[in-house]
């Protein structure tokens, strides 16, 4: 009884092992997802929402500033603007993600951004206390503004623009320009008038600069709303609101998109293109599929900045609601993000405008578009959706326009680059190893279904096998015994008289003794 029981338990438990292992090899792909998934949501105090938080990447931030070394010319038209990039200004960014909000009814996480700027000498090529010269953005941008004010409103603004700042350019260090900013005497009376007398000469900070305040600050990036990916994994970290809103204060038309920059939809998918959607430039830019690559590796895929992803509404009719009621479209290559730089006529680009209408490099001297330096490009993991590496590049650039009023009023249109920037991020070590896990558990994962097949199926058949070896066995060895009593038989009835020594001879039966004549 004892022995049958334990048959019956084994079979049943190879059983049970072989058909699990089945489910488990042939759902394979569906549960490592599921436990992707399980692993990359965010949630509270969670090993991925930690580095989330707290991005363990070296992020190297190198700047190049533009020198308008020909500024003495600006009134004849029939003079090129001439520039000299300087840089790179080297810096590393920590940033940091605070006041971190989970919002359980909707699947979303709130927080501010701040992220810390701090200057490598030692890899730099310029020095802070460099002079740089550039157009005279805030009269070009007060002008722009003044189109759509009242009259006299304009009137007396343009008269205090002459009084306090209508010179052609503007000269200060490079790090005025890049994060410290530097106040004027225009920016300082604006600050004397209430802005609820006047709600025109609104500027949100005391001092100007392209950097300014983005280091230690928060006031640049604002606050960020984002998917968790628990309701639906595929939005993980796409942005959900900017500024507690789903559209951006620059493009009220367009709804916010795109990925704050740690996570991807994924499974990552070929020729699909990815998204980002930069504060900076208050939207969102795509950038398209390259190829797959292997990567320390790892099969990898690339993504690179393409003339369609700077593309504006001539040729992509997606980029429309980009464009408000006073915006005019430019040549291709180019976007407009003058709603974003407080009316400032502002464009980003690629750097040296790689990529853009041949029309803007031709225009100004000291353009060099070169792909090695200036193509943006990304590099991601494509199971986990996570950075390998990118290199981020971007300008911005100043319309300059003839204006009666304007000190450029004898000037050609002109597009003046400022500054660029080329953001660098590899993945740590430490977090490569640990990504290279991943095709390790979906090799060990199949090993492991296809062993517990093989063991399930082993433990089903054993005792079967055994029984049926044994029934075999048995009829064996009766067949032969029972020919072993043939062999014996037939031994003593045929061997004596198939013997060849006897053959001839016949067995005649002696008499009895008494009977003999």
């Amino acid at each position: 009884m004892i022995v049958k029981q334990r048959v019956i338990w084994i079979s049943l438990v190879g059983l049970l092992l072989s058909s699990i292992s089945l489910i488990c090899l042939i759902k394979f792909n569906d549960i490592h997802q599921g436990a992707l998934e399980w692993f990359m949501t965010l949630k509270p105090n969670s090993m991925i929402t930690n580095l989330w938080e707290n991005p363990n990447l070296v992020i190297n931030v190198d700047l190049y500033l533009f020198n308008w070394t020909n500024s003495e010319d600006y009134k004849n038209p029939e003079i090129k603007p001439s520039f000299v990039e300087l840089g790179p200004y080297r810096f590393t960014e920590k940033m940091q993600k605070l006041n971190v909000v989970w919002n359980d009814e909707n699947s979303t996480v709130s927080y501010l951004r701040r992220s810390r700027f701090d200057f490598i000498p030692e890899k730099s090529a310029g020095n802070p206390m460099d002079i740089i010269v550039t157009p005279n953005l805030l009269s070009v941008g007060i002008h722009q503004k003044a189109m759509s004010w009242n009259p006299v409103l304009r009137t007396l603004m343009l008269m205090a623009l002459n009084v306090y700042g209508n010179e052609p350019t503007m000269k200060r260090h490079a790090k005025d320009w890049m994060f410290d900013g530097f106040d004027t005497p225009l920016i300082k009376m604006s600050k004397m008038v209430p802005t609820s007398m006047v709600p025109e000469l609104k500027f949100p900070y005391e001092k100007i600069g392209f950097g300014y305040p983005r280091n230690g600050s928060t006031e640049i990036y604002g606050h960020h709303n984002v998917y968790t990916g628990r309701q639906d994994f595929s939005k993980l970290g796409q942005i959900a609101r900017w500024r507690y809103d789903n559209v951006s204060f620059a493009n009220p038309k367009c709804h916010l998109g795109g990925s704050t920059g740690e996570f991807q939809p994924v499974p990552l998918k070929k020729h699909k293109p990815i998204s980002y959607f930069l504060p900076e430039i208050c939207r969102e830019l795509e950038v398209d599929y390259a190829d797959t690559i292997t990567f320390e590796g790892l099969e990898a895929f690339i993504y690179k900045g393409t003339a369609r992803n700077m593309a504006n509404a001539t040729v992509n009719s997606n980029e429309k609601c980009h464009c408000m009621d006073n915006c005019k479209q430019e040549r291709t290559g180019v976007l407009n993000v003058s709603t974003c730089w407080y009316d400032v006529p502002v464009f980003a680009s690629y750097p040296h405008f790689y990529k853009a209408d041949p029309f803007y490099v031709e225009q100004v001297e000291g353009m060099k578009p070169d792909k090695n330096r200036h193509e943006m490009t990304v590099i991601l993991e494509p199971k986990t959706g996570m950075i390998l590496e990118i290199k981020a590049r971007i300008m911005a650039s100043l319309l300059v326009e003839p204006r009666p009023e304007s000190v450029y009023r004898k000037s050609r249109r002109h597009f003046f680059p400022l500054i660029w920037a080329d953001y660098n991020v590899r993945i740590t070590p430490d977090l490569l190893d640990l990504l290279k896990l991943v095709p390790l558990s979906i090799t060990l994962g199949k090993f492991l279904c296809c062993l517990g097949v093989i063991l399930g199926l082993i433990l089903l058949l054993w005792y079967p096998r055994q029984i049926l070896w044994k029934k075999r066995l048995m009829k064996t060895i009766e067949i032969s015994g029972m020919e072993a009593r043939c062999m014996s038989e037939q031994m003593k009835s045929c061997v004596i008289e198939g013997s060849p020594l006897l053959d001839g001879l016949q067995y005649v039966p002696k008499e009895p003794a008494g009977r003999a004549s």
